[in-house]
């Protein structure tokens, strides 16, 4: 009996031990996945509240990658390769990417515009909830594009995804790493120059996505 127990004891710890590897490779390999992202914004208008979301699953806006905003006034400054400068936003955390990082594929950004700070600096300091808002806010444009998301160089292991805003409403995509990522070249950002018609702010405005969902219960 008491090799019986014992040994029920022995299976107990190796069954413990097994989990607690099972649980260290299961983290190891979520470790793998998990991507953050970094902005590069050519534009001369600021950006906020950025989300993306893999085109091939429904896109749920409050269930979508945040990643971040890109306001001139805290932003860092990086150089491009003919020395002028772009703004970048820090890298924001997390997304979890399960799909092949060696071929493009593609996914759907949401953002707004942000072309009247002084208005919209009103709109945040303003008590209604932007839920309510439909159309256009004080200041901002909201925003959608479809974007091909380019594989990063063969000899990387890609942790994070890089998004470029340019000047005529285009947005790209690319895979890197923290060595790897850096500003388009400043051949391919003049080709995307030109600016949008007065009064637009992106090649397809849509309404404010977060209108009528209501907002989740405040937890203590």
């Amino acid at each position: 009996m008491k090799n019986f127990i014992y040994m029920l004891v022995v299976s107990y710890f190796l069954m413990g031990c097994t989990s607690k590897e099972e649980e260290a490779l299961r983290l190891e390999k979520l470790t793998e996945s998990t991507f953050t992202t970094t902005l590069y914004n050519y534009t001369k208008f600021d950006l906020f509240s950025i989300l993306y979301k893999d085109v091939a699953v429904p896109f749920d806006i409050e269930d979508a990658a945040n990643g971040g905003s890109v306001f001139f006034r805290n932003s860092g400054r990086v150089l491009m390769d003919n020395n002028q400068e772009v703004a970048g936003g820090g890298d924001t955390c997390c997304l979890i990417w399960n799909k092949s990082t060696d071929k493009p594929l593609k996914i759907k950004v949401v953002w707004s515009v942000i072309y009247d700070l002084d208005s919209f600096d009103g709109k945040l300091s303003d008590k209604r909830d932007k839920r309510s808002f439909k159309g256009r806010g004080r200041g901002s444009a909201w925003c959608e594009a479809v974007v091909e998301v380019n594989p990063a160089e063969a000899d990387f292991k890609a942790d994070r995804v890089i998004l470029h805003f340019l000047v005529d409403g285009t947005v790209q995509a690319e895979l890197a790493t923290l060595q790897t990522e850096k500003p388009l070249p400043s051949s391919l950002v003049e080709k995307h120059s030109t600016p949008l018609p007065e009064g637009q702010f992106c090649k397809n405005e849509i309404d404010n996505p977060f209108y009528g969902i209501p907002r989740a219960p405040h937890r203590e």
